[in-house]
């Protein structure tokens, strides 16, 4: 797993034991997520949710966001994020937290310019997950993206659409079994 652009293109991330069940995203879904935010990411505050390795939020400072918050729930993967932003010289302009992105938003801070989330899309039993409305309701709730901000959800291509009047979709792509999804905050 590489940085794709910026100032750290080319730089290698260490990502998780695959037995934490992390999912990778697939480097032309996200060549084709940062060409689609590039004109909304310098300066930007940008926050990962379900994190992962850290790979998005840390394209993001590559690519010229002003700060990257991390979430995750899981103390592995938030060591994985902690070890990437050390080597990359990128800690100075991140904070990496362990919390529920369904649950504990609001001490995070903010507001942000752009959310990107990339929950799981099923549990260890291969139980489906549809994690996108949830999440995008402790979004709302919190009240932590910046007025015309974004939120991005990776969520896969089968999971039911979002049905929730604060949140308008201002564009999807499809990406084999995985889509991108791009949210306004539509207000209550």
């Amino acid at each position: 797993m590489r940085i794709i652009g910026g100032s750290a293109k080319r730089r290698s991330l260490k990502s998780p034991a695959v037995s934490i069940g992390i999912r990778p995203m697939l480097g032309r879904i996200k060549k084709s997520l940062f060409d689609i935010l590039r004109l909304r990411l310098p300066d930007c505050q940008f926050l990962d949710l379900y994190a992962g390795s850290g790979s998005v939020g840390i394209e993001a400072l590559s690519r010229g966001a002003a700060y990257a918050t991390f979430v995750d729930l899981d103390p592995r993967s938030l060591s994985v994020v902690r070890q990437n932003l050390s080597r990359l010289q990128l800690y100075d302009r991140a904070r990496v937290v362990r919390a529920d992105a369904t649950k504990q938003l609001a001490h995070l801070g903010g507001p942000f310019d752009l959310i990107f989330m990339g929950p799981p899309y099923h549990d260890a039993q291969w139980n489906a997950l549809s994690l996108t409305g949830p999440t995008l309701d402790a979004i709302a709730r919190a009240q932590i993206l910046k007025a015309g901000g974004w939120v991005i959800g990776q969520h896969h291509a089968k999971e039911p659409p979002v049905r929730d009047p604060r949140w308008r979709m201002v564009r999807q792509e499809r990406y084999g079994d995985s889509r991108l999804s791009f949210f306004e905050y539509a207000g209550s």
